[in-house]
């Protein structure tokens, strides 16, 4: 996704601006140690309003007194380097887990093209929601051979017969959950073309601080966009004492 970026050091005063007076919707907002901001549509556009005072040092979206920013997200950040028709600086990457290059345009105005990586900054942030039943899917992807032999060998886990099923209910949870599902995670590839058989990404969390386990995001069409299935060595439910409805946290390692 494209967006327009707008850093200012009135933060609450301009983000008050768009949602509560002019009225458009956020869609998306982070609050962390070395970043904040809050992503707006505005009748179709995206408008990203980010504090100034906290970006300054760690954001490397071009000079302090650059305030505004055109940003391109890409998916292979390379590729996108050789395709334009003018000499682009080298990829760099950033802590907060991202590669990217800057250009400007004849008046000055930066561009930045963006690949998101992976969620080294992210790590320690938290995803909420409630537990939740599914379909009963996971019991079957679980026990697949290939891709419980993946679990096995790349995450280190072998899970517990299906997966624990979270719904997210609250904003900030959910913009995370958008953002790392624009990074690549560690992949479990599927060897077969069955009905049931499909590729997933993993991303490694804690749940509630006491049980090591692992997001799998299938790669299927229509998959809901606020669900959240996971994998452990335990019967999580069991070793929680949880039951549906309750709340439940993830911490992203």
């Amino acid at each position: 996704m494209s967006y327009v970026a707008l850093a200012t050091d009135r933060f609450e005063e301009v983000t008050s601006f768009y949602g509560e007076l002019l009225g458009f919707p956020v869609v998306e907002q982070w609050d962390r140690p070395n970043g904040r901001g809050r992503r707006f549509d505005i009748g179709g556009m995206r408008l990203e309003i980010l504090d100034n005072d906290r970006e300054r040092n760690s954001l490397t979206l071009g000079e302090p007194a650059d305030r505004f920013h055109v940003v391109v997200e890409v998916k292979d950040i390379e590729d996108a380097r050789h395709r334009i028709e003018i000499e682009a600086p080298p990829t760099q990457a950033v802590s907060w887990g991202a590669r990217l290059f800057q250009i400007r345009d004849p008046d000055g105005v930066p561009i930045t093209f963006l690949q998101w990586t992976g969620t080294e900054g992210q790590q320690g942030e938290k995803i909420r929601g409630r537990l939740t039943s599914g379909a009963g899917q996971g019991r079957h992807f679980t026990r697949v051979d290939w891709a419980r032999q993946q679990f096995v060998d790349k995450l280190g886990i072998d899970p517990f017969p299906g997966t624990v099923n979270l719904m997210i209910d609250e904003l900030e949870s959910m913009s995370l959950w958008d953002r790392i599902k624009d990074t690549p995670g560690v992949r479990i590839d599927n060897p077969n073309s069955g009905p049931n058989d499909c590729n997933a990404r993993c991303y490694r969390v804690s749940i509630e601080g006491q049980v090591d386990a692992a997001i799998v995001l299938p790669e299927v069409a229509d998959y809901s966009p606020n669900q959240i299935e996971i994998i452990a060595a335990v019967g999580v439910r069991d070793a929680l004492g949880i039951n549906d409805g309750d709340a439940l946290t993830l911490e992203l390692k």
